[in-house]
């Protein structure tokens, strides 16, 4: 464990998820050690779910709550920050990370456990089969995006000519000039 706790010292987080998981597993390294975490906790706060962070996030919020004693106001807000911020986020893989773990299984109300369960379902993971309302909206959203590749002037064949429609010495370009043509 010194090696550990020296690298943890040692290290120079930049991004604040960085922050988070050197607090989190300085945490880990201090078992009972209520400032360090805080600092966990305080630390997982300030990161954001951005776009491919939710699952990430999901784990790691966890994580500090596992190293914290559960009954501290900023373990209890965590926890509620977490199942609030995962709830909304309706992304599937967060949502069933959060409720496979024991900790967090243990600490929320049975009311919001179930309001996670529907939330989870309704993202039909592992049901091998789409509701057939969801099936029928994306092949409608694949067959209007088919239309408009078919329409675009992209050539595959020739993906080094991009058909914009400008001159040649500028094929890049889009032509601006005027046609005549029904008005819009």
């Amino acid at each position: 464990m010194p090696g550990a706790l020296a690298l943890l010292q040692d290290t120079e987080p930049g991004d604040p998820w960085e922050h988070a998981v050197t607090a989190v597993l300085t945490a880990l390294c201090h078992p009972g050690d209520p400032r360090a975490t805080d600092r966990a906790i305080g630390h997982s706060l300030a990161v954001e779910p951005d776009e491919g962070l939710a699952v990430f996030t999901t784990r790691l919020a966890p994580t500090a709550l596992d190293a914290a004693d559960p009954d501290t106001p900023a373990a209890r807000n965590l926890l509620a920050h977490l199942t609030s911020r995962t709830g909304a986020s309706g992304d599937g893989y967060a949502l069933r990370d959060l409720l496979t773990h024991e900790g967090v299984r243990r600490r929320i109300d049975p009311i919001q456990g179930a309001a996670l369960e529907r939330a989870l379902a309704a993202c039909a993971l592992g049901s091998a089969a789409l509701p057939d309302v969801l099936r029928n909206r994306l092949e409608g959203a694949l067959g209007q995006a088919q239309e408009v590749l078919n329409g675009s002037p992209f050539d595959p064949a020739r993906p080094e000519e991009i058909r914009l429609g400008g001159t040649s010495e500028q094929p890049w370009a889009p032509d601006l000039s005027v046609t005549a043509g029904p008005q819009i």
